[in-house]
């Protein structure tokens, strides 16, 4: 069974939540979901049942309270470099050899999605791929430590696109049912918000 491929305290959970926002017009990370969680906090919520501990790249919220053993809050060593730059922070952080990662946008995610990431060989990225789309989703996704490399090459390239990084590269696919996919939904602007609200997120 997928829960018996990831160990607690070998594959450890990332979250990217340090971009600007521009289109929400207001931090992601602090917005209150209908059951008063924060966006931040449905994913973290839901990395522990997969993982021990997250690394967060972004900065802390304002308070917010956490048990700094289990969330480390890590800044992007390259900066405006979208995405990209906070998964190279989070691989850097040397924590572990390979991460679940998901954005702070992502509130609709499951546990179960998650554990579905889990390769077979932990050294290679795996992703979803979302029925009839010709893009690859990059979030969630399962990040090892050993492609902290390609990532930094891209990054001194000013190659930040994280996608086209993964169509580049030998990656490791996982097919997601059509009705699952709209959990990686991402909740982008104010309309997105708006949506989600009348909807206890769990």
């Amino acid at each position: 069974m997928a829960t018996n491929k990831i160990n607690k305290e070998q594959i450890v959970g990332g979250i990217l939540s340090g971009g600007k926002s521009s289109r929400m017009g207001q931090p992601k990370d602090r917005i209150l979901l209908s059951d008063s969680r924060s966006m931040l906090e449905h994913v973290l919520d839901t990395m522990f049942k997969v993982c021990a501990k997250v690394v967060v790249a972004g900065p802390t919220p304002p308070g917010m309270r956490c048990d700094p053993k289990q969330v480390i809050f890590v800044k992007d060593n390259k900066i405006e470099a979208g995405p990209l730059g906070g998964i190279e922070a989070i691989l850097a952080s040397g924590i572990a050899d390979g991460y679940l990662i998901a954005a702070c946008d992502q509130p609709y995610l499951t546990s179960e999605l998650l554990l579905e990431l889990a390769p077979d060989d932990k050294s290679m990225p795996c992703f979803f791929d979302l029925p009839g789309s010709p893009i690859i989703q990059p979030l969630p996704g399962y990040y090892p430590a050993n492609w902290l490399d390609d990532i930094r090459e891209a990054l001194s390239k000013k190659r930040n696109a994280l996608k086209a990084l993964i169509a580049d590269s030998d990656v490791v696919l996982k097919k997601i049912a059509p009705e699952k996919a709209a959990c990686l939904k991402s909740i982008n602007t104010a309309e997105d918000l708006t949506l989600a609200l009348p909807n206890r997120l769990t």
